[in-house]
């Protein structure tokens, strides 16, 4: 199987890599810059990576053209928050534009591929407080700039597949975490913060809002998750990919802590607070478990062991 990942340089385009690679299938990849390969270095010699800027679809073509690919994963976006809230113009460009630019490149192609659109369960926004937690059917009603792009990318992807009978399928993951994950994303961070004081640092951690509640999943689950669906699922369909479980940021960091030996004292940074959203944290996967029998299985304690390990090798 031939496959194609768009970001493959990212936290969860690595990820995805390593995955298709231990399932003996081919793994070539789109990434803005060809520097920024850390999460796949260990990889080199197993895939090739196409420098191409997906909002650029001249070049867009050009890959596609060459690769072929059976399957395409798409996963290039801007996906922190803040700044999507800052570069507003930048992140629909990016996630918008460079999506209409795939599909529309994928049309020239001899053979249709199967694609993976992946948004965000950003999109789902604020959700009433009666719901126990939040299916497919949950109305979208973003409530980010970030949310909006997503909501707006996967229903232009999804169009395809009525306007062209393109192989589009969806997925909105929720909160993924895990080793190569961003410093700028809180759990991440703590991990990096950790192991930085392990190091000599000052034993003080910055922190925003602890009380946060959040459905956090490994990203090792999710890109088997999204195998999975690109093995199973059907055209225009679309797959929540989460624990269905709701954690608060603070157990989060008092797990990290617990595995550090350091006496670390925590600071809040009013630069990191954000107010905590009313309303419903929490995931189902079941229509994702019913056609694919997929479910989560690393633990979130494992989970954040393996990101501190990781901040402890690369600090």
């Amino acid at each position: 199987m031939k496959n194609l990942i768009t970001g493959i340089n990212g936290f969860a385009g690595s990820h995805l890599a390593d995955l298709l690679l231990e399932k003996n299938e081919q793994a070539f990849g789109i990434a803005r810059s060809l520097e920024k390969d850390k999460n796949v270095k260990h990889l080199a010699s197993q895939i090739e990576v196409f420098p191409c800027d997906i909002q650029n679809s001249t070049e867009l073509k050009k890959v596609l053209a060459k690769v072929q690919p059976e399957r395409i994963y798409h996963l290039a976006s801007l996906t922190f928050v803040p700044e999507v809230a800052k570069e507003g113009a930048a992140a629909f460009e990016t996630n918008v534009l460079g999506t209409m630019n795939l599909m529309q490149a994928i049309q020239e192609l001899p053979v249709k591929p199967r694609v993976l659109f992946v948004g965000s369960a950003e999109v789902y926004g604020l959700v009433a407080g009666d719901v126990a937690s939040i299916d497919e059917e949950n109305p979208l009603q973003p409530a980010s700039l970030y949310g909006v792009s997503k909501a707006a990318a996967e229903l232009l992807a999804r169009s395809y597949v009525n306007q062209e009978g393109a192989g589009v399928i969806s997925v909105r993951p929720f909160n993924h975490i895990g080793p190569r994950q961003d410093s700028r994303f809180a759990c991440s961070s703590f991990a990096r913060q950790i192991a930085l004081i392990e190091k000599g640092a000052q034993p003080i951690i910055k922190t925003g809002n602890l009380d946060s509640l959040r459905d956090f999943m490994d990203v090792r689950d999710t890109v088997r998750a999204y195998h999975a669906v690109m093995q199973e699922g059907r055209p225009g369909e679309v797959f929540n990919v989460c624990s269905g479980k709701s954690v608060s940021v603070r157990s989060v960091l008092e797990t990290l802590l617990s595995f550090s030996e350091m006496r670390i004292k925590l600071e809040t940074d009013p630069k990191l607070f954000r107010q905590a959203k009313p309303g419903v944290f929490c995931g189902d996967y079941s229509r994702l478990h019913q056609r694919t029998g997929w479910r989560p299985e690393i633990p979130l304690e494992r989970t954040l062991q393996d990101m501190l390990h990781y901040w402890r090798q690369n600090i």
